[in-house]
């Protein structure tokens, strides 16, 4: 390489960091949740420590509820924040509120469009029949699980459906999610009734039962 040359070559690495050529760009700045966009199939976003707003519903949700709020009522997040997915659903007749992990959500009527929050379910294992002799089970329930037999209303003998029994007590709705069930002890008897489209049925006494943890 002749001297020229020499000087052509550094002169243009000159340019090149002048213009900021080859400096890494910036990366995006991550948007921060508030309701769901209208007209959007999905939205991921960022929840600060401490976001929070008003929720109707309980899975899914008023699409004008906060998305944060949604997100910790569902158990997606912790107080801490996080990135969440939110995905849209259909309107619904009416939204029932509830309290889940520490939040509480807000009745509401007819309203033309929802959202589900997309929990995350890497390592946690399917629920199935509760395993004998476990002081509490975390488990996820994919859409359409919840199809198996159940006894009583809350708590249910241990050899009900967990995922039943969830839709049942209004932890999750059709889109499924992460529950935790508590082994406690066994009833003299059971009492069925018919929640949230799900019937659970009457039973004698029976050794062990499951609640669900809501905190």
């Amino acid at each position: 390489m002749t001297h020229f040359q020499r000087l052509r070559r550094a002169f243009a690495l000159i340019l090149l960091l002048a213009t900021g050529a080859l400096l890494p760009l910036p990366a995006a700045a991550a948007e921060a949740c508030g309701a769901f966009p209208v007209g959007a199939e999905s939205h991921t976003c960022d929840c600060a420590t401490g976001a929070a707003g008003a929720v109707w519903g309980s899975g899914p949700y008023t699409s004008d509820s906060n998305i944060c709020t949604a997100a910790r009522h569902a158990g997606a997040i912790g107080a801490e924040g996080g990135s969440v997915t939110a995905v849209a659903a259909p309107g619904a007749a009416s939204y029932a509120g509830s309290i889940r992990n520490g939040v509480e959500t807000r009745n509401w009527g007819s309203y033309p469009s929802s959202f589900d929050i997309v929990l995350t379910t890497a390592g946690v294992e399917a629920c199935g029949r509760y395993p004998d002799a476990e002081a509490a089970l975390t488990c996820h329930c994919a859409p359409g699980a919840a199809t198996g037999s159940v006894w009583g209303s809350g708590p249910y003998t241990s050899d009900s459906n967990i995922c039943a029994a969830a839709v049942h007590a209004a932890l999750i709705g059709e889109a499924g999610g992460v529950v935790t069930a508590l082994r406690v002890i066994g009833l003299e008897s059971y009492t069925g009734s018919e929640v949230n489209g799900i019937a659970t049925r009457n039973w004698g006494s029976y050794p062990t039962s499951f609640t669900f943890n809501t905190n």
